[in-house]
């Protein structure tokens, strides 16, 4: 009786913890915890717009060149970032592409077009 015991509660320890499922420390998950499968996330701080023209260009010029993959862009403001702090940026602005919820691309602080738009592209083509 002993042993019966003993194994039923191994098997039920077992079961719960097979059941469990978890999220590595490198995926990306924002404010409602949901799977991203494929996006471009661009963190802006509105005090600092004239930082940010060269990502607005680049944003723009990636949505003439990919209009479907740039469709659901989302922008995270400064102020009310409620993104995951792995996922935050420090340095604003930033772009960061994510896909299968693993960061693939992430440009932070100064950068020139060309750089932004060349980096986002070639995650977009792996899509």
């Amino acid at each position: 009786m002993k042993h019966l015991l003993t194994l039923l509660m191994l098997a039920s320890t077992a079961l719960l913890l097979t059941s469990c499922n978890d999220l590595a420390a490198d995926k990306v998950v924002l404010a409602e915890d949901r799977f991203i499968e494929r996006q471009i996330i661009f963190f802006s701080d509105e005090r600092n717009i004239s930082k940010e023209v060269a990502y607005y260009d680049a944003i723009i010029e990636l949505k003439n060149e990919y209009p479907e993959d740039l469709k659901y862009l989302e922008v995270v403001n400064f102020n009310s970032d409620k993104s995951n702090p792995k996922v935050q940026s420090t340095a604003y602005p930033a772009i960061v592409v994510v896909d299968n919820n693993q960061v693939v691309t992430k440009i932070t602080g100064k950068a020139h077009k060309n750089q932004i738009v060349k980096s986002v592209s070639h995650a977009i083509s792996k899509w």
